[in-house]
């Protein structure tokens, strides 16, 4: 049983003009263990495939189980903060983190929308803005989770299948409701963007059996949670002493380690890498070295590619391996 480590958007588009950063620990799991290629996949799709869930598995209802709400049998749609905006003549789908509504914000918008949608469902929006949605009625629906929807044209991530237009007309009257919302004036007058809609995504209902062979996983993500709540493997928060997580049979779920960069400079995202590798892949390498561990593997994704690769013990003796410098693209 090997220790997992899930990095989710380390891989970068080959197009991007970023140079690599220096990663000496992730260069050696990568030039001396056994490299598998995968196709590319939103990281809410890769999380569930871990688990052994398809792309049409209730996201939304693990992810709500997954803050530590009580699990029902409803249907339930995970339902985000977002703010659209036009490029290109384009409607875009943006997540930056001054997008996310603090708690008097959240609070006020739900009760507009529950309100506005009383014969849909209930609206649960904390601070943040990343919500749930429980429905009266369950939906027939194919949806895109945020991961795969970000920075591209919504007209390919909109919602399909029987009730897709149902969703979609929803999608809509939120965008007209929170257009004039007091919530959005206040923002605009502060010069924040305005949330002007709410994505929704993971239609579906519990129970539902998830399987990974791990013991423990650690992770600060409520979907990650709520797929190890159904699978029975325990769960906790990242620790702050990296070692605790770095332990035979774990999976460490390293994905929120660069979301804030990603809205900064490049130095920023450079400085984020390398302090990953620092603080989480070195410790992991030491641990492989002195055989606390008897093999390392490591996820990385991006949009166009995935990889997996598991470094054993024995690896590491194998000098002929050089290093492999972390490199954008597949």
């Amino acid at each position: 049983m090997s220790l997992h480590l899930v990095l989710p958007g380390l891989l970068w588009p080959s197009t991007s003009p970023l140079p690599p950063p220096r990663t000496p620990a992730l260069s050696v799991l990568l030039g001396r263990g056994r490299r598998t290629a995968q196709p590319a996949r939103a990281p809410e799709h890769l999380l569930a495939g871990l688990f052994g869930l398809d792309a049409d598995a209730p996201l939304g209802a693990l992810r709500w189980a997954g803050t530590g709400e009580p699990a029902d049998t409803r249907c339930w749609l995970a339902a985000d903060a977002t703010h659209l905006r036009f490029a290109r003549d384009a409607l875009m789908l943006t997540d930056r983190p001054d997008v996310a509504p603090d708690a008097h914000e959240a609070a006020a918008l739900a009760a507009s929308w529950n309100a506005h949608f009383a014969s849909v469902g209930w609206l649960h929006l904390p601070a943040g803005g990343h919500g749930h949605l429980s429905l009266l009625e369950p939906l027939r629906v194919d949806t895109v989770p945020p991961g795969a929807a970000l920075g591209r044209k919504i007209d390919a991530s909109m919602p399909s299948g029987p009730d897709g237009a149902k969703l979609r007309q929803w999608m809509n009257e939120t965008q007209m409701l929170f257009h004039d919302h007091p919530v959005n004036a206040a923002r605009e007058e502060a010069a924040r963007p305005a949330i002007n809609s709410l994505w929704f995504w993971g239609a579906g209902s519990l129970p539902v059996r998830a399987d990974i062979p791990c013991m423990q996983l650690w992770a600060d993500d409520p979907l990650a949670h709520g797929l190890a709540h159904a699978a029975g493997v325990r769960a906790a928060p990242l620790p702050d002493k990296t070692g605790v997580a770095l332990q035979e049979g774990n999976l460490v779920l390293l994905q929120d380690a660069l979301a804030p960069a990603l809205y900064l400079d490049a130095a920023a995202w450079t400085q984020a890498v390398e302090a990953l590798d620092r603080d989480w892949i070195a410790p992991a390498l030491d641990a492989l070295r002195r055989g606390d561990v008897q093999s390392v593997t490591v996820r990385l994704s991006g949009d166009e590619a995935a990889i997996a690769v598991t470094t054993e013990r024995r690896d590491l003796w194998k000098f002929w391996r050089r290093p492999h410098p972390l490199t954008p693209g597949p």
